[in-house]
């Protein structure tokens, strides 16, 4: 057992590490690592990718346990979540959710976005100038536009397999009948209250101003309630350490501590 120092994190759908840039300064003396989906993507189909499939290959890909501490941004704070259920890591979620029924856009209809998508919508010039002219004044404009160039990069196949990762499948009978335990809750979950993607969370979670963007819009007060939170983990690893030094005695303390 020993201090934790690396964070993951985890963007949401049609972005990258700049959703975090913000948020670095309330993240030092921490390792940083952001994660990019399609160093797993490429593992699956569209038609046999599952969330909790997906998960598991992206913690082994990243060598993820208990003692990282993960912080997701919309789509990646669902992935934090599922992960969390998996190996136990501490998360923070971000404008997200832990049910996808949270989602406010049309996702779920399986044909229509099937043929939106592979139509190259996300990548047409038609949504960049939609976006650009309906959202040109908003601060989350950066965003958005960078949500574009992240779209281009990731290309049809991958943004697909994203949306079917969260899509509703059918459930098997004896699945529908074996009991589950009670999900983990997050530790931590920030959300904004004009989040127009993304509904207000069903589990206990602190109100942020601005929008779905608020990492990038409102960065001081997301990074304020980070730096908190983190600080409060740390006091609670060294409650820990300290009972484990107990009762590993002296020098047990200096191993655990180096």
């Amino acid at each position: 057992m020993s201090y934790r120092k690396r964070i993951i994190l985890l963007p949401g759908f049609g972005e990258d590490k700049r959703i975090f840039r913000k948020l670095e300064p309330y993240l030092e003396g921490y390792d940083l690592l952001y994660a990019d989906y399609r160093s797993v993507l490429h593992r699956f189909s569209p038609d046999d990718i599952v969330v909790g499939d997906f998960v598991k290959e992206l913690s082994e890909y990243y060598s993820i346990d208990k003692e990282d501490i993960l912080i997701g941004h919309s789509l990646g704070g669902y992935i934090s979540h599922v992960l969390r259920q998996q190996l136990h890591c501490d998360n923070c979620l971000i404008a997200s959710f832990t049910d996808t029924k949270k989602i406010k856009l049309p996702f779920n209809y399986k044909r229509l976005v099937k043929w939106v998508t592979h139509k190259g919508l996300f990548t047409s010039k038609a949504l960049k100038r939609i976006i650009r002219f309906k959202y040109h004044k908003n601060p989350a404009m950066p965003e958005l536009e960078n949500s574009l160039e992240v779209f281009e990069e990731y290309g049809k196949e991958d943004i697909y397999k994203l949306i079917r990762m969260i899509q509703p499948r059918p459930v098997g009978i004896l699945e529908w009948l074996r009991s589950k335990p009670e999900p983990l809750r997050p530790s931590l979950i920030l959300h904004p209250v004009r989040d127009s993607i993304v509904a207000p969370p069903s589990e206990p979670y602190i109100k942020l101003p601005g929008n779905h963007f608020s990492p990038a819009t409102h960065p001081e007060i997301v990074g304020e309630h980070i730096s908190k939170w983190l600080l409060q983990l740390k006091r609670e690893k060294a409650h820990e350490l300290e009972l484990e030094a107990e009762k590993e005695g002296a020098s047990g303390f200096a191993e655990l501590v180096a």
